[in-house]
């Protein structure tokens, strides 16, 4: 059957526009205006995107069967102690899928590509904040607990949220609305773009988890909460730590251009720390909400609604707000060139 399937033709560098391109990747590229049956056949031969999808759509079904667990296996409808670890597991969805669908669609066209990883950083955002209410529900040290830090914490996030994607996304297309969106366009400042992305993810994570370093890392004595959690917490740590060098570097197929361009290019290995990240994450967040839950309940504030769902629905609103601020110059923009173009060959006509 695969046999009588016309699978879309792949191309070099030099064949593509010069915002499809990778930087030190130099063959493996689908068609810059690939149909979306194009997008889909092309997830079942051997491109430089293939691996980046399925290292993160296989994943996504792992995240959602644990997330079902949950909900199957306890009582999450009256316990309030569940709604964090709840929170956190959908971000934890969500994130992954948005990428894969990102990178299966991206190369419909220029706009579409940029819509897409709008999308992309929004859902990472997203699980930034997912991470927050759960570290604050179950990680925080218990010296930090009640402190003004731990009141805070969550509303930052929140806001950190909003300003991460907010910065994601301009590190793409600048501010609109502008009838020019490529006046900021990345292909044109690609070095500034890369490290706005990076600050925009980078500066939320150091902050969310400011009470694990400080747990893991510095606090000593009385306080502390030190438990065979910890170790757990080193490996997510190390491989977001990784996950980070990865990205910024673009290694290894900068020192062998391309080598890596189908497998092993550093942003599929980037995909595969962050989902081993994860699961590393999700793994102590759920021992530290089991052994921790008899003293939470004594000590802690009362989990609510609108410090877990009502934050990270907040949060996605807002977000989705932004991509459409930042996606309706890409429109407004076609529009109006199609409406150029109908102009003149009217005149023309005439």
């Amino acid at each position: 059957m695969f046999s009588l399937i016309k699978l879309p033709p792949v191309f070099n560098v030099h064949q593509v526009p010069k915002a499809f391109q990778e930087d030190s990747i130099i063959s493996g590229y689908r068609h810059p205006r690939s149909s979306a049956t194009d997008c889909l056949l092309s997830l079942f031969q051997l491109t430089n995107e293939t691996l980046n999808v399925w290292t993160h759509f296989l994943p996504t079904w792992y995240f959602l069967y644990k997330l079902l667990t949950v909900v199957c296996m306890q009582d999450v409808w009256t316990d309030a102690y569940t709604w964090p670890l709840l929170v956190y597991l959908l971000s934890c969805c969500v994130y992954p899928l948005a990428s894969s669908c990102a990178h299966t669609f991206s190369t419909m066209s220029t706009r579409s590509r940029h819509i897409c990883y709008f999308f992309d950083y929004g859902a990472l955002s997203l699980y930034s904040l997912g991470s927050a209410i759960a570290y604050s529900a179950y990680v925080v040290p218990d010296a930090w607990v009640n402190s003004a830090f731990h009141v805070y914490y969550v509303p930052v996030a929140v806001i950190n949220s909003v300003v991460s994607t907010t910065m994601a996304c301009y590190s793409r297309l600048g501010f609109p609305p502008h009838s020019n969106p490529d006046r900021f366009a990345e292909s044109k400042r690609p070095r500034l773009g890369k490290v706005l992305r990076i600050l925009a993810f980078s500066y939320p994570y150091l902050f969310d988890n400011i009470p694990l370093f400080y747990r893991i890392f510095l606090c000593v004595g009385e306080g502390c909460t030190a438990n065979e959690v910890n170790g757990l917490h080193v490996y997510h740590a190390f491989l977001a730590f990784l996950t980070g060098f990865l990205f910024a570097t673009h290694l290894p197929e900068r020192l062998a251009p391309g080598r890596f361009d189908l497998i092993g290019h550093s942003h599929q290995l980037f995909h595969v720390c962050g989902i081993s990240g994860t699961h590393f994450q999700m793994q102590a967040l759920e021992m530290d909400m089991g052994l921790r839950r008899s003293w939470l309940h004594d000590h802690a504030p009362a989990i609510t609604f609108r410090g877990t769902v009502g934050a990270i629905t907040l949060s996605s609103v807002i977000s989705l707000g932004i991509i459409c601020f930042f996606s309706y110059p890409l429109f407004y923009s076609t529009a109006q060139g199609e409406a150029t173009r109908k102009a003149s060959s009217a005149s023309k006509k005439n």
